[in-house]
């Protein structure tokens, strides 16, 4: 693509050449690319890279072209989706929240996919197209140039219904702004990613933008009524003209009126649009329900008719309250908030005592050490402290830092160790087994590099009596 026609409106260059690439990654580099410069990184380093053309903020560089923007992350997203000539899918839905993003664009695409549409999803999970993965991200919403590269894919395979993952980190650096959101969709916020936003009013600022800077006016907003943030986002969706649907147990759109929990699932009354319906929903987790009328509120706006929904297809998206033998459970909750959910949801579900073996991740909000550890101590009936992904951090700190809060546990750093062990006595003790933190995950990161495992296949693979 030429210069000229990619920073059309955006920004204005006297010369004009062709545009092989676009990142922000100065890594990914080679000649005929364009390097939008966003970082401090990106600064030290554009006079040793190839890049035919820069955008920054900043000038005394090598570059064949050079234009100036004030704030370059603002308009990477829009000069990417330029680039890779995007092509919008008929529906394109973001969903935010705390905790149940994953969960929420899983249903939206199951729901898709068994109502006869062809849909992806992308989020923590990868990339999925119809019912074909691709584990391809380690970001919940990838950088620009990696997510429209992705985008590109899917136009090429026709999908008509896109559901993705807005985390905070993804709406603060601009990663989605070139899309065309038909919907926004907001599960719930508690305490995380203090590591990088300054406190917790600026990183639910962070999502909040999601609904008044990322999402066009007119467009759908689809609620979770029970939650303290519902008026501030509510608010904002009437000042700018959206269309609101409303999902929780009171005074809804979309009402949960009754749970009933089952050792594979669940039994749900739900009522829509005055009329009432039961159903069975085959996924544990008694928090699922409100992530399921969350995507429903997602599949409405799209414009399916409710009545098509089988809810009793669904399945747990991996790593998500996945039971992967009939007494040891794998759940990804990395907060305190999710722990806690997925601790009384076990109880819910199977009424019996439960084992619990999680760690927190290094180089990360080191606050929730302290909340999951009282929480561990509050709710399980034994806990077992260990690894999770201890990045560059030393590992038994971060136990210390648990185990401070969580007296009673018992500490075994390796994590297979820790798994196989517990187990062991939760098989013999007739208890259930909780293992917390990576869910899906197929890597553990441990002074700086990355080995391959897998909570799943450490179940899968231990020999019982």
């Amino acid at each position: 693509m030429r210069l000229k026609e990619l920073l059309h409106d955006i920004v204005d260059v006297n010369f004009d050449i062709e545009i092989k690439g676009v990142t922000c990654n100065p890594k990914r580099v080679k000649r005929g690319y364009l390097l939008v410069c966003l970082s401090e990184a990106g600064k030290r380093c554009v006079n040793n890279i190839k890049a035919s053309a820069i955008i920054a903020s900043f000038t005394g560089h090598d570059a064949e072209i050079h234009a100036f923007h004030p704030n370059p992350q603002k308009v990477y997203s829009k000069i990417v989706s330029r680039f890779y000539q995007f092509k919008q899918p008929k529906y394109v839905a973001a969903v935010t929240g705390t905790n149940g993003k994953t969960s929420v664009v899983e249903f939206c695409r199951q729901i898709w996919r068994n109502s006869g549409y062809d849909a992806a999803s992308i989020g923590t999970l990868g990339t999925c197209i119809n019912n074909e993965r691709k584990d391809n991200n380690r970001l919940t919403t990838p950088d620009a140039d990696d997510l429209y590269a992705t985008l590109r894919d899917i136009n090429n395979k026709n999908i008509e219904h896109l559901a993705l993952e807005a985390s905070s980190h993804g709406i603060d650096q601009y990663r989605i702004h070139g899309l065309g959101l038909n919907a926004a969709a907001f599960t719930n916020f508690s305490h995380d990613h203090l590591d990088y936003h300054k406190n917790v009013n600026e990183y639910f600022e962070a999502k909040k933008r999601l609904f008044y800077e990322v999402l066009p006016t007119g467009e759908t907003v689809i609620l979770n009524v029970d939650v303290d943030e519902y008026y501030a986002l509510l608010k904002v969706a009437e000042k700018r003209g959206n269309k609101v649907i409303t999902y929780g147990r009171k005074g809804s759109d979309i009402t949960l009126l009754k749970q009933t929990p089952k050792p594979n699932g669940q039994h749900l009354t739900i009522k829509i649009s005055d009329e009432i319906y039961c159903m069975f929903f085959p996924v544990l987790g008694q928090f699922q329900a409100y992530n399921l009328l969350c995507a429903i509120g997602v599949i409405i706006s799209s414009g399916v008719d409710y009545r098509e929904i089988c809810i009793d297809k669904l399945v747990s998206p991996p790593g998500r309250m996945e039971k992967v033998k009939p007494f040891t459970v794998v759940d990804y909750a990395h907060t305190p908030s999710a722990l806690k959910q997925a601790l009384l949801s076990l109880k819910w579900h199977l009424n019996k005592k439960i084992i619990l073996v999680f760690g927190c991740g290094g180089d990360r909000d080191q606050t929730k050490r302290a909340g999951m550890g009282k929480i561990a101590q509050m709710y399980a009936d034994r806990v077992v402290v260990t690894d999770d992904n201890p990045r560059d951090e030393d590992p038994a700190e971060i136990r210390r830092d648990i185990l401070l809060h969580c007296p009673d546990a018992l500490e075994i750093g390796n994590r297979k160790e820790a798994i196989e062990k517990c187990m062991n006595m939760a098989y013999n003790e007739g208890m259930i087994l909780l293992v917390a933190g990576k869910g899906h995950e197929r890597y553990q990161i441990m002074s700086g590099q990355t080995f391959e495992f897998s909570d799943v296949e450490v179940i899968r693979n231990k020999v019982m009596p």
